[in-house]
């Protein structure tokens, strides 16, 4: 069952309309400070700068995070050297709409998955991919390591990218008031699409224990709990990742026969199988998504003036 991304976001963006919530769109952070009192954004919208202050800040804003810099926190890690296309395609495609298909050619992977509107995402390893592949690149690469029984045919070209992948996570997912998630505190190979659903986990875990903190459930001491949980859960998704691509990318004729024999046997077990489905579907991660309960019975919540700060920035 294949979603596509900007119908996962459109749902969650309904969800926050309904709730009374609102997505402030290109607005760019510019700069971010703390202190022992609380933490600052400068934001530009509309060509207007202005300062927002808050008691945690949350960067949700990707690799190059301006959140992770202001921080200081080390991104370890590096690159893979080879590059990887990416288009949505309309084919003529013997396979069928009902499976994701993944080619291991000796001229590298190939992988075809159908989209829920008839097209098909087409994503391939290429030493230097070109940077807006075309209907005659994807073709080509299909031919060279598709089916090769029955011809395939590109129809048309939605859109097309390149990119390369990177294998980082961060030294500390916390400095203080400043948090870390999603792609600003862990990045990997898109093998397996384990990228978007574990920086949603890292919300849902850290959005519960600073609303709990924020409404006086539990002590601040608790905001480690975020770290604990998730950057196990971030490792074990790195080194999935990471060894689902290096079986991709190797040209070894030697090491690509023990992965295809490996790749037989697990088709024949069903216990490994479902193994595997539980790792591709996060679920034998589910215990790094649980808190436990608060180490304190919630108290009331002082009543004061509403403040003019919010409790927390998200930049994203």
């Amino acid at each position: 069952m294949m979603l596509p991304q900007n119908l996962t976001e459109q749902v969650f963006a309904d969800r926050i309309a309904a709730l009374g919530g609102a997505i402030h769109r290109t607005v760019e952070a510019k700069a971010v400070v703390q202190d022992a009192d609380g933490a600052r954004v400068t934001v530009v919208e509309n060509g207007r700068e202005k300062l927002i202050s808050a008691r945690y800040v949350v960067g949700a804003d990707g690799m190059q995070s301006l959140v992770r810099r202001s921080t200081g926190i080390e991104f370890n890690g590096a690159a893979y050297d080879a590059s990887f296309v990416l288009a949505d395609v309309r084919l003529d495609w013997p396979v069928g709409p009902t499976e994701v298909s993944l080619f291991f050619a000796p001229a590298g992977l190939v992988v075809v998955a159908p989209l829920p509107d008839g097209s098909y995402r087409v994503v391939a390893t290429m030493d230097d991919a070109p940077e807006k592949p075309e209907i005659a690149d994807i073709q080509a690469l299909l031919d060279s390591r598709g089916p090769t029984k029955k011809g395939t045919r590109v129809l048309d070209l939605a859109w097309s990218s390149r990119f390369r992948v990177h294998h980082r996570l961060v030294r500390s997912y916390r400095k203080d008031r400043l948090f870390l998630m999603g792609d600003a505190a862990h990045v990997h190979s898109p093998a397996g699409g384990q990228g978007m659903n574990t920086g949603i986990i890292d919300a849902v875990v850290l959005g519960q224990l600073l609303g709990d903190v924020v409404n006086g459930v539990r002590p601040e001491a608790e905001l480690d709990l975020y770290e604990t949980l998730r950057r196990p859960a971030a490792q074990e998704v790195l080194e999935l990742a990471g060894t689902m691509t290096e079986m991709a990318l190797t040209r070894n004729s030697v090491k690509r026969l023990a992965r295809n024999l490996v790749l037989s046997v697990l088709n024949l077990n069903p216990f490994l199988k479902r193994r595997i489905a539980l790792k591709l579907s996060g679920l034998s991660r589910a215990s790094l998504a649980l808190l436990p309960a608060p180490s304190r019975e919630p108290g009331p919540i002082a009543q004061t003036k509403p403040a003019a700060e919010p409790g927390l920035t998200l930049v994203a």
